[in-house]
């Protein structure tokens, strides 16, 4: 069977790098138990605890940014209650500078997450073909 260049081979067994000056033959320090220091075991260091991350942790979170971020918009758009004339493909109104601002930002962010999405998109389809041709 001929391996194309995006399937995963067996990888090869790691190689420790050596500083410079040091021969190729030459052995690598020992990590047997004569070459490593007692330590007392009362002073040790304790190994560190890993924490756990749960989704609801992270949702607590997100929703915890969010409050913050939507706080800090109210208050922006409390500030920036000077009116504003805008003008867009040939309509014209009044509008808050905050609001037009806001309405702004809201549709960046909207053109922002479609192009994501269809990049998202056509990632997942070369995926598919691809996983396709390797099971033929």
């Amino acid at each position: 069977m001929v391996q194309e260049p995006w399937e995963q081979t067996e990888p090869a067994e790691p190689v420790e790098p050596r500083p410079l000056g040091d021969p190729v033959g030459a052995e690598p320090p020992s990590t047997t138990p004569a070459a490593i220091p007692p330590t007392d075991p009362v002073n040790a260091p304790q190994p560190k605890t890993v924490r756990q991350t749960t989704r609801a942790g992270v949702i607590w979170t997100f929703t915890i940014v969010a409050i913050i971020v939507a706080i800090l918009l109210v208050i922006f758009m409390i500030q920036n209650q000077v009116q504003t004339t805008v003008t867009f493909l040939g309509f014209q109104g009044q509008l808050a500078l905050g609001i037009a601002m806001l309405i702004a930002a809201i549709g960046g962010a909207a053109v922002v997450a479609i192009s994501g999405a269809v990049r998202i998109i056509q990632l997942r389809s070369r995926a598919n073909a691809a996983a396709k041709r390797r099971d033929r």
